[in-house]
C-alpha cells in the first residue's frame, strides 16, 4: 500500500502544480481545448491503450479465453455504448454517469483503503463527478441544452461559491460513516480538487482530475505491473492503440447523426469518452483487486 500510496502521491503533486500554475497565470479558460487534447492524447488515452496486455496479466482475475474474445467483447461494448447514445441521450448520459462513479471512485480510493468496498467506490466517484459539475453548473447546464428538464432550471440567483460549500458538505457527510484507513488525507484531496473545480472551467477541471488524479497514476501502477526495463519502452505500447482512439473519434465525429455532429464539442468529447470508458472498466476493476 506504502508504494502505491507514494506514486500515486507523486502523480497528484504534478496535477495540483499545474493547476496552481493556470489559475496563478488566469490562462486555464483560454487554452481549455488545448490543455484537454494535450492531457488526453498523452495520458488519458494511454492508461487506457494497455488494457489488451493487463486483460491477461493475472490469470486469477482473467476474463477472457483468448485474445479474440478479448477484442469481440471490447468493441461490443463501444459500439453498443454509442448506439444508447444515438437512441437514447438519456439513458447514454446515466449509463455513463453511473459506470464512471464506480470507475473514478474505485481508482480514487487506491492509497487510502482497500477497493473492496464497492459502495464507497460509488459514494466517492460520485462526489467527484458532482463536484465537477456543481461547480461548473452553469457551464454545464449550456452544454446539456438538449436535457431542457436541467438547463430550463434558473440558478441565476446561485453565487458559484454556493455550489462549492454544497460539495464539500455532502463528501463530509456522505463519507463520515466509512472505515477509512487514511480518511483526513483523502477529506483533503478532495477538497483541494473541488477548489480547482471552482477555478477553472469545466473543460480545465476534467482534464486536470482525468489526467492526475486518474489516469497518471493508473499508467503507472500499469508500468510497474508489466514490469517493462523503462518508462519509454512501455510508452510506446499504449501508441498503437492511441492512435486507434483518436482516428475511432475522428470516424465519430463525421458519423451522420445530429447528436453526434452538433456543434456542443464538450458533449461529443464526453460521449467519445463515456464509449471507451464502459469495456475499460471491467479491466481496470481487474487490475487494481486487493490493490
Amino acid at each position: 500500500m506504502n508504494s502505491i500510496y507514494q506514486g500515486l502521491l507523486t502523480s497528484k503533486i504534478m496535477g495540483l502544480i499545474f493547476s496552481l500554475s493556470l489559475i496563478f497565470f488566469d490562462i486555464g479558460d483560454s487554452y481549455s481545448t488545448i490543455i484537454f487534447v494535450l492531457i488526453m492524447v498523452t495520458i488519458g488515452i494511454p492508461h487506457g491503450s494497455v488494457d489488451h496486455i493487463i486483460a491477461f496479466l493475472n490469470p486469477e482475475s482473467r476474463r477472457f479465453s483468448s485474445k479474440f474474445s478479448f477484442f469481440f467483447i471490447y468493441i461490443s461494448l463501444i459500439i453498443l455504448n454509442i448506439i444508447i447514445w444515438i437512441f437514447s441521450p438519456f439513458l447514454g448520459l446515466f449509463t455513463f454517469l453511473i459506470v464512471s462513479c464506480y470507475h473514478f471512485g474505485e481508482a480514487q480510493v487506491l492509497g487510502y483503503n482497500s477497493t473492496k468496498n464497492r459502495l464507497l467506490n460509488f459514494v466517492i466517484g460520485a462526489n467527484i463527478l458532482l463536484s465537477l459539475f456543481l461547480n461548473n453548473i452553469f457551464e454545464l447546464q449550456e452544454i446539456l441544452i438538449e436535457f431542457t428538464f436541467f438547463s430550463s432550471f434558473d440558478l441565476s440567483k446561485y453565487d458559484k461559491i454556493f455550489f462549492l460549500l454544497i460539495s464539500v458538505s455532502i463528501l463530509m457527510i456522505s463519507v463520515v460513516h466509512f472505515d477509512i484507513k487514511r480518511k483526513i488525507k483523502l477529506y483533503a484531496e478532495l477538497s483541494i480538487l473541488y477548489l480547482i473545480f471552482y477555478h477553472t472551467d469545466i473543460l480545465t477541471s476534467f482534464s486536470i482530475f482525468f489526467g492526475f488524479s486518474h489516469s497518471l497514476p493508473m499508467l503507472l501502477m500499469e508500468y510497474k505491473e508489466m514490469k517493462e526495463k523503462n518508462f519509454f519502452r512501455f510508452y510506446l505500447k499504449t501508441l498503437p492503440f492511441t492512435f486507434l482512439a483518436i482516428l475511432f473519434g475522428f470516424i465519430l465525429y463525421n458519423f451522420n447523426n445530429s447528436l453526434l455532429t452538433s456543434d456542443n464539442l464538450i458533449l461529443f468529447i464526453f460521449i467519445i469518452i463515456s464509449s471507451l470508458t464502459l469495456p475499460h472498466v471491467f479491466i481496470m476493476k481487474d487490475f487494481i483487486k486487493d490493490k
